[in-house]
C-alpha cells in the first residue's frame, strides 16, 4: 500500500504546504482527537452528568446531617375568639350556673423557636448513599464510553478526509496525463494521422474526470464537515489535515486477540454498575420493613401582650424546650413493598440475561472485527496489485497509441479499467482502515 500512495503524497503535501494558514487550522490525528474531546457535545454532556452525580452524592449525604431550622412569628388578633363557659367555677361570688362570654388568647404574640432533627437510624439512607457513589462511578465509565466513541469518530472521519484527497490527487494525474493524450492526439489529427473520432472520444473522457473531480471535491467538503461536527467545531471554519495513510498500521498481535477478555469492555463494565444499582434498589425497599429511628429536639421563646409595644419588653418572654426520640415502625402496606421487591428482581433478572447476550455479542465483535480486518487487509493487496497492473496496462497502451500502432478505443478501455482499479484501491484502503479501527476499539485500544 505505503509504494502505491507514496507518489500521491507527495502531491498532497504539496498541495498542503501552498495553502495560506492564516485563515485555516490545521491539525494532525491527535490533535484532531484532542480538540474533541474539548469540545464535542456528548463529552461535555457526559461531563456534565458527572458532576450531577457528584453532586447527587451531596445530596443525599445531607439526608443524613442534622436539619436546622430556626423561626420567629408575630400574631395579630384584632377580634379574639370567644366562648360561653359557667363562669362560678372560677367566680364563687356568682350563682352557680350562671354563664357568661369569655375570650380566650391575647391581642399581640410573639414566638422565637429552633428545632433539631437528627437521623438516628434509616435502612434507605445509608443504601441510598452507597447507591449515590455508585452511580457517580458509572457515569465516570459513561464519559469514558463517550469519549472512546468520540475517538472512533474522529479517525474514522479523518481517514475518510485523507482518502479522499488521495483520490483527488489520483484524478488530477489521470487529468493531466489525459490532457497530454488530448494535445498529441489533436496535433495527429490535424496532420492527418489521426481521425476526429479519436480526440473527441478522448475529449469525452478528460470532461467526465473533470465532472468526477467536482464530486470527489464535494465529497471532501462533505467529509470535513463531518469531521468539524464530529470534533465540535463550527461547520464554517476552514479545517486542514496534516497526517498521511502512510502512517496508518494495520499491525496487531493475533495472541493479543485471542487473550482478551470482553469483560475489560466499558460496555460490559456499564452494565456491571446497573446491575449492582439494581441489587441496591431491591435492598433499599426490604430496608423499609426496618423500623426509622430520629431523634429530635427545640427550643424557644414566646411572648404575649395586649399592647404591640409590650411584645419587645424582655420580661414578658418566656422559654420552653423540648427533646424526643421518634420511632416510625411499618406494619402493614396491604403486601405493597413485597411485590416491589419482586419486580426489583425481575428487572435484576432481566439485567442479568443482558449481561450473558452482551458478553457473547462483544465477544463475536471481536472475532468479527479480526476476520474483517484480514479480510479487507487481503482485499487492500489484490486491489494494490490490480491498480498497479491497470496503470502498467494503461502506460503501454498509450506508449502504443502515441507511436501508431495501437488503437484510440484500446486507450480509452485501458485508461477506464485504471481508473476503476483506483477507485477500487481506495474504497478497499478506507474499509481496512475501518476494520483496523474497528479491531482496536473491540480490543479496547480507543480508551
Amino acid at each position: 500500500m505505503k509504494r502505491s500512495i507514496r507518489r500521491v503524497n507527495a502531491l498532497l503535501l504539496l498541495l498542503l504546504t501552498t495553502v495560506s494558514v492564516s485563515a485555516q487550522e490545521l491539525f494532525s490525528l491527535e490533535e484532531a482527537i484532542k480538540y474533541a474531546l474539548e469540545n464535542n457535545e456528548n463529552v461535555k454532556i457526559a461531563r456534565v452528568n458527572t458532576s450531577d452525580a457528584e453532586s447527587q452524592v451531596g445530596e443525599t449525604r445531607a439526608d443524613g446531617l442534622p436539619q436546622i431550622n430556626a423561626r420567629f412569628g408575630y400574631t395579630n388578633n384584632p377580634t379574639l375568639q370567644s366562648s360561653i363557659l359557667d363562669i362560678s367555677r372560677f367566680d364563687p361570688t356568682v350563682p352557680e350556673g350562671t354563664e357568661g362570654r369569655i375570650a380566650f388568647g391575647i391581642k399581640n404574640q410573639g414566638d422565637l423557636n429552633i428545632n433539631a432533627t437528627q437521623m438516628i437510624w434509616d435502612g434507605s439512607f445509608f443504601i441510598g448513599l452507597k447507591a449515590a457513589k455508585m452511580l457517580r462511578e458509572k457515569v465516570l465509565v459513561d464519559e469514558q464510553k463517550a469519549e472512546q466513541d468520540v475517538r472512533e469518530q474522529v479517525m474514522k472521519a479523518y481517514y475518510m478526509v485523507l482518502v479522499n484527497q488521495v483520490r483527488t490527487e489520483l484524478i488530477e494525474i489521470n487529468m493531466a496525463t489525459l490532457d497530454s493524450t488530448l494535445r498529441d492526439t489533436r496535433l495527429l489529427y490535424e496532420n492527418g494521422f489521426a481521425e476526429k473520432i479519436d480526440v473527441s472520444r478522448l475529449q469525452v473522457q478528460l470532461n467526465n474526470l473533470e465532472s468526477e473531480m467536482s464530486g470527489v471535491e464535494q465529497a471532501i467538503l462533505a467529509s470535513k464537515n463531518m469531521l468539524k461536527l464530529t470534533m465540535g467545531m463550527p461547520v464554517d471554519s476552514e479545517i486542514e489535515l496534516s497526517d498521511d495513510l502512510e502512517t496508518f498500521d494495520f499491525n496487531y498481535s493475533v495472541a493479543e486477540v485471542d487473550a482478551y477478555t470482553v469483560a475489560d469492555r466499558l460496555e460490559v463494565q456499564q452494565l456491571e454498575y446497573l446491575k449492582r444499582l439494581a441489587e441496591l434498589d431491591v435492598k433499599n425497599v426490604r430496608s423499609q420493613y426496618i423500623p426509622k429511628v430520629n431523634l429530635s429536639a427545640a427550643w424557644g421563646r414566646n411572648t404575649g401582650s395586649s399592647t404591640f409595644s409590650g411584645v419587645w419588653e424582655s420580661d414578658r418572654w418566656f422559654s420552653y424546650s423540648s427533646v424526643g426520640v421518634n420511632v416510625s415502625i411499618p406494619v402493614f402496606d396491604g403486601l405493597r413493598k413485597k411485590y416491589t421487591v419482586e419486580r426489583k428482581r425481575y428487572q435484576l433478572e432481566t439485567l442479568n440475561y443482558q449481561s450473558s447476550l452482551l458478553t457473547n455479542s462483544l465477544r463475536q465483535q471481536l472475532i468479527d472485527a479480526k476476520k474483517a480486518l484480514d479480510v479487507n487487509l487481503e482485499r487492500l493487496s489484490v486491489q494494490e496489485d490490480n491498480m498497479e497492473l491497470a496503470q502498467e496496462v494503461a502506460d503501454v497502451t498509450r506508449a502504443k497509441f502515441t507511436e501508431g500502432v495501437g488503437s484510440n478505443l484500446e486507450l480509452i478501455d485501458a485508461d477506464q479499467a485504471y481508473k476503476v482499479a483506483e477507485i477500487n484501491y481506495l474504497t478497499a484502503l478506507y474499509d481496512a482502515i475501518v476494520a483496523k479501527i474497528d479491531l482496536d476499539k473491540a480490543l479496547g485500544k480507543l480508551n
